[in-house]
């Protein structure tokens, strides 16, 4: 039953705290997610800890302890506070009035004394009296089916999705300011959504912050192009040398299905459908960097924000490079022979030929009429 209750309840979204707490001058922090409001006059709430933790027992001995939000940019703490290990290694704190240690950045502190114990199964829940409380502006650290992300509100994410839709689409031209409130007003939306969509769009690499137009759309340019694929060959060469030799028959066979997906969107040197070209290609190059479990790796991947740089480059009925797709079932073959060598040759020759693909994209795009 434990297992099922667990994928369950992982279901379940929630915030992310990390609790802090002070015994004998040693400080303790650990990440949990069970903290909820009690009762707001007097204000209380109440958290569980899990009784074989350290930081469990510095609040019960010392009968105070600081919960305190974290914010979406936050995961990285979220993580450190889950891991065994110092936490407060190198971590600057700052003392509450309690004297617990608070953490900097945090979304919210709530400073508690505890009230009341009850014992139940492996955890320990803590009916505590709010101290004091102080909250900043932000987003906070979601945790869902085993994974820390954003809380996004629906009305920014939509708008997020459509402004992103309109510089893929050139409807915003690259090198103009883009005016919030002007946006907003074509969208009807509030300024505050856009200006979220605008801020995620710094991070895809689509706008870039000026000092003095504000928001402006990125131009593509074929060096910015060339840099974005190189980036991608170097951490794919670093997931082949992990996975070659290691890939089991099971999974060398959904890559080579997302070869054959990907190809069914080229014909006679040109793309058929360009998005549906750029969503199967980068599912083929994913899979093999998902494939070393590195989730590190992974992030510094998507970060890249690829299929955003090649939906720029490649308008409807691009041409496109001869041996783009003969190279995904070579590459599949190598791996399958698990030689390393002849897998390093293929993604190299082959981020030559997206880069000259995307290139004549770039120059088709810019050329007059």
């Amino acid at each position: 039953m434990t297992p099922v209750f667990r994928q369950v309840i992982g279901h379940f979204t929630s915030g992310v705290v990390v609790i802090t707490a002070v015994q004998d001058e040693v400080p303790y922090g650990m990440t949990v997610s069970a903290v909820c409001s009690l009762s707001l006059d007097p204000p209380m709430l109440l958290a569980c800890l899990n009784t074989a933790s350290r930081t469990q027992e510095a609040v019960r001995r010392s009968g105070l302890f600081a919960v305190n939000i974290l914010g979406e940019q936050q995961g990285e703490l979220a993580e450190r506070f889950a891991r065994p290990g110092d936490r407060f290694a190198g971590l600057r704190t700052d003392p509450g009035r309690t004297g617990v240690p608070l953490l900097p950045g945090a979304l919210a502190t709530v400073e508690c004394r505890v009230a009341e114990t009850v014992s139940a199964g492996t955890h320990r829940v803590f009916l505590a009296e709010v101290v004091h409380a102080e909250a900043a502006g932000g987003s906070p650290l979601a945790y869902f089916r085993g994974r820390f992300g954003k809380f996004e509100p629906a009305q920014d994410a939509q708008a997020y999705r459509t402004v992103r839709r309109l510089v893929l689409d050139r409807l915003l031209a690259p090198g103009e300011p883009v005016g919030v409130e002007p946006l907003a007003d074509r969208l009807g939306v509030p300024p505050s959504s856009v200006y979220y969509a605008l801020t995620r769009l710094v991070g895809d690499r689509l706008v870039r912050l000026d000092a003095r137009l504000g928001h402006v759309v990125a131009p593509l340019d074929a060096a910015t192009s060339d840099d974005t694929h190189d980036a991608k060959l170097a951490i794919e060469l670093g997931a082949a040398a992990l996975v070659a030799g290691r890939l089991s028959a099971e999974q060398l066979a959904s890559l080579r299905s997302l070869a054959v997906a990907a190809a069914s969107h080229v014909r006679d040197g040109r793309f058929t459908d360009v998005d549906g070209y750029i969503r199967d290609n980068h599912a083929f190059h994913r899979y093999l960097v998902d494939a070393t479990g590195v989730r590190a790796l992974a992030d510094a991947y998507e970060h890249l924000s690829l299929p955003d740089v090649m939906a720029r480059a490649l308008p409807p009925g691009s041409g496109a490079d001869p041996h783009l797709v003969r190279d995904h079932f070579e590459l599949v073959d190598a791996l399958e022979r698990a030689d390393l060598p002849a897998v390093r040759r293929v993604l190299t020759a082959h981020n030559e030929h997206a880069k000259a693909t995307q290139r004549a994209g770039i120059r088709a795009s810019v050329a007059p009429p």
